[in-house]
């Protein structure tokens, strides 16, 4: 686990009118993850350790090169005392002995969420819900909705990712949470693993170094790392445990970040003088005297790599000249520096550390009073005691690889007012400055309705004209006829034109999304501009073929329900008047339809399957959020003159067959009502199938307008072409039927066809002999 190590203050006494206040230095020792022999605590932890003694000294020494403040402490009696003696239980122990802790690592939430546990903890680090809300912002800088955070399962990395999941959700950021314990490659798996079934390809590791390699190597095995991946390391995982990885691990990390709370930034004159002079404190006998003499004596064993029997306590001859010093360590100096600040404010205050007179609440009210300016920036305190958020010093850094050399660069900062800010852009694992996508986007199979099919439905197409113009170069080569003559051409052409109009539809339902030279969005924009003109040729191709047959059979109706025998005047615009009225209402509503920006149809993609929002499977089709404005009066006016012209058939049912055309006539209307009636719950049934829904309207349309076109149209060419003189004799007259007595029956009949035309009017038949 990352424990948390503090400064505690403890045991005030006086010496020689010199108030001496002891401070218990908690560090780490030994890393017990470790296998035996291996314990040893890095530099960079000696490095951390040496940095609180520095701040021991100099504050005891008032040597005020790194705070300017501190010269103000001159006068003040308060020495501090150090001794090396994590930071839940040291935290709780001394918030039950009124003892306050200044830690310099412990980053949990809870310290501030649970004070009444920990009453008198405070932190010269800032808390992990500052740097995991600088994560959130970064993936969410990025448009990243699905994220993944691997997490040690210690207070340090369950703190964490809380933090991180809450401030993530808050910016619509999913989180996958795969914790696992410490040193154990079964559960580092198992994280891993479930990652990959979420096909996860960024995420944030909150690990250690020695879970670092067994982590990203099984990563790298499931391909979770490498090109097209995104990794941001925590500060639990230090630049140097990186940099030293080589073969598959050295391509693991290229591209990877590392998010951290960061003490000690270049640009900041105290950081840079400090680091400056760490560099030749290896001469300064009388100071590494005094941190070794600080340390516990700890003698290597049989099984470290050090040689067996090394007082691992002493410094090397060179350590400050080869070992940077952690900017954890600028945390720890001024963790130190703060103990000795609040002892000074305390006591001059007129406060007394003597045994009966201690104030805890007071003492501890100091150190959160207190602001200064140090190497790790502008240190203050919030009303828990923790670091102020907005005086951290959050950095990027980058990992890079080139030619074989891992390199890394501080590459943006984070600020709570600002966001991010960026010195130089972040490369990514694939060499470039493109995050990657989320998740590894899967392969998407968009149903299109492929080529062979768009041909078939083409073909109908092409046939339907062919036998459109066919039947209308054949009516019109034979216009004299008195067959077509009676049939008023003006009418049967336009039959044909309605069925050409209606079955160009199934053109138009065939243009689909499906056009790879075009990106994705261009494709959706080119096939929405034909989506409405489905409707529209479907609806105007309705009304001039059906509405032919229907002014037809009006025309017959009104002449064979004249019961009083009078005479009855149709002319060509009784006719076309109600085709004219039907077809300025399904215009008008097509027109109000296709400018209604949030009711005309549009070409969506409708995801049938998906995995964290990237469509695995989908279909596309012309929709609407509400058409049905539009499309209802267009399909109920449809359907009821449809309902209306079956009605008026039946009761032309008597009428001569050749003159009106009723029979047939009558049969394409039924057909037409069929079709509407029986088709649209198929429709409805098929929708989710592109491929069955595109089929069958296809067939549906086709069917219609062939049949209509038959109906009509073959009847007619067999008596021109094939009929006999008593045929025709037939065809011509119109019959019927007024009622039949026990002597005989009553007939009514008229010879049309020599009078009959395109634009002449039709009279009631004037009664014959038998």
């Amino acid at each position: 686990m990352k424990l948390p190590t503090l400064l505690a203050f403890c045991c005030p006494i006086l010496v020689a009118s010199v108030t001496q206040v002891n401070v218990a230095l908690m560090q780490r020792l030994t890393d017990l993850r470790e296998q035996a022999g291996e314990q040893v605590l890095s530099d960079v932890w000696r490095s951390v350790a040496i940095g609180s003694l520095l701040g021991v000294k100099d504050f005891n020494e008032r040597n005020d090169r790194y705070i300017p403040e501190l010269s103000g402490y001159a006068s003040c009696d308060v020495e501090l005392s150090p001794t090396i003696n994590a930071s839940k239980p040291m935290a709780t122990l001394a918030g039950i002995d009124g003892i306050p802790q200044v830690s310099y690592w412990s980053t949990s939430d809870a310290f501030d969420q649970q004070k009444s546990t920990y009453p008198y903890f405070a932190r010269t680090i800032p808390a992990d819900s500052a740097v995991a809300k600088a994560a959130a912002q970064l993936f969410a800088s990025y448009g990243h909705k699905y994220v993944g955070i691997a997490f040690v399962q210690d207070a340090y990395g369950e703190a964490y990712k809380d933090a991180f999941v809450t401030f993530a959700t808050e910016l619509g950021i999913e989180v996958s949470t795969q914790g696992f314990a410490g040193g154990s490659e079964v559960a580092v798996k198992a994280a891993i693993d479930n990652f990959a079934l979420e096909r996860l390809q960024v995420g944030i590791a909150i690990i250690f170094g020695n879970d670092f390699d067994r982590f990203f190597e099984y990563a790298t095995e499931k391909g979770l790392c490498g090109p097209g991946t995104l990794w941001i390391l925590s500060e639990a995982t230090g630049n140097g445990e990186v940099l030293a990885r080589t073969g598959d691990l050295q391509v693991a990390a290229n591209g990877m970040g590392r998010l951290l709370s960061q003490g000690g930034v270049p640009g900041n004159p105290k950081y840079d003088a400090f680091a400056a002079d760490w560099q030749h404190f290896d001469s300064q006998a009388s100071l590494v005297s005094y941190i070794e003499s600080n340390f516990f004596s700890y003698t290597a064993d049989a099984g470290s790599s050090h040689p067996d029997g090394t007082d691992l306590s002493q410094l090397a001859s060179d350590f400050f000249a080869t070992v940077s010093p952690d900017d954890v360590a600028t945390y720890a100096y001024d963790a130190a520096m703060t103990v000795g600040m609040a002892a000074c404010d305390y006591v001059t205050s007129g406060e007394s550390f003597a045994a009966g007179s201690y104030d805890v609440d007071k003492f501890y009210a100091k150190i959160k009073a207190l602001t200064f300016s140090s190497i790790s920036g502008e240190v203050s305190f919030d009303e828990f005691g923790s670091r102020t958020a907005s005086s951290g010093n959050y950095m990027m850094y980058n990992f890079k690889v080139n030619d074989g050399t891992t390199s890394v660069d501080a590459v943006g900062s984070w600020t709570e007012a600002g966001g991010w800010a960026w010195t130089t852009p972040f490369r990514f694992s694939d060499d470039t400055i493109l995050p990657p996508p989320a998740i590894k986007v899967p392969d998407h199979e968009k149903n299109f309705l492929g080529s062979g099919l768009v041909s078939v439905g083409n073909t109908l197409v092409v046939a339907n004209y062919i036998l459109a113009i066919t039947l209308g170069v054949l009516t019109f080569l034979n216009r004299k006829h008195k067959v077509i003559r009676c049939s008023q051409p003006m009418f049967l052409y336009m039959v044909l034109f309605g069925c050409m109009v209606s079955t160009t539809t199934i053109f138009f339902m065939g243009i689909d999304d499906n056009t790879p030279d075009l990106t994705d969005q261009e494709a959706i924009d080119y096939a929405s501009k034909y989506c409405m003109l489905v409707p529209a040729f479907y609806s105007v191709g309705f009304v001039f073929s059906f509405s032919a047959l229907f002014a037809k059979i009006t025309r017959i109706v009104k002449i064979f329900n004249n019961k009083k025998l009078s005479r009855v005047t149709i002319t060509a615009w009784d006719m076309i008047k109600p085709i004219a009225v039907l077809l300025a209402i399904d215009v008008i509503i097509l027109v109000l339809w296709g400018s209604d920006e949030d009711a005309k149809l549009t070409w969506q993609r409708i995801p049938d399957l998906e995995i964290k929002g990237y469509p695995v499977e989908s279909t596309g089709t012309c929709t609407s959020a509400n058409p049905w404005p539009y499309l209802g009066p267009i399909v109920a006016i449809h359907f009821s003159v449809l309902l209306f012209g079956n009605i008026m058939c039946y009761k032309a049912r008597n009428a001569g067959t050749a003159f009106s055309e009723s029979k047939y006539v009558f049969i394409a209307m039924v057909s037409n009502l069929q079709i509407m009636a029986l088709g649209l719950p198929v429709l409805f049934m098929v929708s989710e199938n592109p491929v069955s829904n595109y089929f069958i309207r296809s067939g549906i349309i086709f069917m219609n307008d062939v049949g209509v076109m038959l109906l009509i149209f073959a009847p007619k060419l067999m008596l021109v072409y094939f009929g006999s003189e008593e045929d025709l004799q037939m065809a011509t007259m119109t019959q019927a039927s007024n009622g039949t007595s026990s002597g005989g029956s009553g007939k009514t009949s008229t010879s049309d066809g020599d009078r009959d035309d395109d634009s002449r009017r039709d009279t009631e038949p004037k009664p014959t002999t038998p």
